[in-house]
């Protein structure tokens, strides 16, 4: 029995199209008599719970048979969204969904809101509000590092991983207060330097996770990586030899490259868009000085930025002093098969500040350590399937630092000498914000607008 009277709804759950299957998801207490509606002389058909069963499906209007379906049903709460769900499977085409979906919203059936079918499944308690940001967050994965992250948080990583959070947090709010409460005078010095210490252990955990953003959020969203440098050092054909196959042209003229070019792709997972640039020189010529101040532009919008030089030509003193105005992340020594090995140079030229690679774009050496080095620049030692849950949502994050300067008022509030109850107020304020990432403490604005963002039929 669903926790909340809705009314029933239906939408089609597979993408626009034609496809070889198209999936109708109906949920609510009356999917059943909806469906009959539409069996093909249905005479008291028996619908078993989480068996598909195969039917002639009828337009009762005209008689005539729509299509051939598989009709599956899941008895409440043991459902997707806890209400009873009937998915109909019939052929792709739509037309045929098209008019299922118009027959069912004759009998009374509402067509679901984006997300409505997840909304249903966090308010009936069959997932918390993290593991309904998942299947958004899964979906809509570009890469399987993104997809594998979704997949731990949908399985409720995070959730099992704040919880002794919470449990350990309430606990400290009912000893505190009880402590409090029959005690007269000040706290003992000993109780209160036991209960800093557990508020500084929390402090700790949850700095770990709001520190794992800054990994999260590139696994998430992306970066953008700019290769900059002078005109015909080989910027384009590292460009290629990164996304591996030819997508700008390389000429051995200077200045072949005159506007950005941008390509998406991904290093070990981690979603890229690569952007090639104009090369960097002063220059007479209208055309190019355009193409030059969008590369300027590249590099102020860009997340990673690599400097390319070439070489046969490089002057550490001449080139460094063209990148010192830029924030640059590494160095490249292009055309590598020359024979000519300049890196130590470089290196000693920017006291080890940056790393100096050598590569051939022509030969293609170089490019997997040049893909290594990106990524150990980007994720460092974290990787998905370590034991602490990496944080990828920018609002999971928030409620964490909102959490994190709620214990970090409480334990100054003690040290200060402050009334216990102001530090109690700060205690139960972590709490509520850490209830905030799981939905515990419900907010309706927000929780409108994540389930908002989800795609009708989910």
């Amino acid at each position: 029995m669903s926790l909340f009277d809705f009314k029933t709804i239906a939408a089609i759950a597979t993408p626009p199209g034609q496809g070889g299957i198209g999936v109708i998801r109906i949920s609510g207490k009356d999917a059943v008599s909806a469906c009959r509606l539409l069996l093909k002389a249905d005479n008291g058909t028996e619908f078993i719970p989480n068996r598909a069963v195969f039917q002639l499906l009828n337009n009762p209007e005209t008689g005539f048979i729509i299509d051939e379906a598989v009709v599956t049903y899941f008895k409440a709460p043991n459902s997707f969204t806890g209400e009873d769900v009937v998915e109909i499977s019939s052929h792709g085409s739509p037309v045929v969904l098209a008019e299922i979906l118009r027959l069912l919203r004759s009998t009374g059936v509402d067509l679901a809101q984006p997300g409505e079918f997840s909304m249903r499944a966090f308010l009936n308690q069959r997932m918390d509000l993290t593991q309904a940001e998942a299947i958004n967050d899964l979906i809509n994965s570009q890469t399987t590092y993104q997809a594998r992250l979704a997949a731990r948080q949908l399985r409720g990583e995070l959730s099992r991983q704040l919880q002794p959070l919470k449990d350990g947090l309430t606990g400290l709010i009912v000893h505190f207060e009880s402590t409090v409460e029959f005690v007269e005078d000040d706290l003992d010095p000993l109780d209160l330097k036991i209960f800093i210490a557990r508020i500084e252990g929390f402090i700790e955990t949850l700095s770990i996770m709001v520190e794992s953003y800054k990994v999260g959020r590139i696994i998430r969203t992306g970066i953008n990586l700019a290769l900059i440098g002078r005109p015909n050092v080989g910027k384009s054909s590292i460009f290629n030899a990164l996304l591996g196959k030819d997508r700008a042209i390389v000429t051995h003229l200077p200045g072949t490259t005159r506007d950005t070019l941008s390509e998406p792709f991904s290093i070990n997972g981690i979603p890229v868009n690569l952007v090639d640039t104009a090369g960097i020189r002063e220059t007479e010529d209208i055309i190019e000085q355009i193409g030059v101040e969008r590369t300027r532009t590249a590099i102020t919008e860009a997340d990673f930025v690599i400097g390319v030089l070439d070489a046969g030509t490089a002057d550490p003193v001449e080139d460094l002093r063209m990148f010192e105005n830029y924030p640059m992340n590494l160095y490249v020594i292009n055309k590598s098969d020359l024979g000519v090995s300049i890196r130590d140079e470089f290196i000693a030229a920017l006291s080890g500040r940056h790393t100096v690679l050598e590569v051939s774009a022509l030969k293609g050496t170089g490019i997997a350590q040049l893909n290594d080095e990106i990524y150990h620049q980007l994720i460092g030692a974290q990787q998905p399937g370590s034991e602490s849950a990496i944080i990828t949502n920018e609002r999971h994050c928030a409620a964490l630092e909102d959490a994190l300067a709620s214990l970090r008022r409480a334990k100054q509030d003690l040290i200060s000498g402050f009334t216990e109850e102001i530090a109690l107020d700060n205690l139960h304020k972590a709490l509520k914000s850490l209830g905030v990432i799981t939905g515990e403490t419900l907010i309706a604005d927000i929780i409108n607008q994540i389930f908002s963002t989800f795609c009708i039929g989910k």
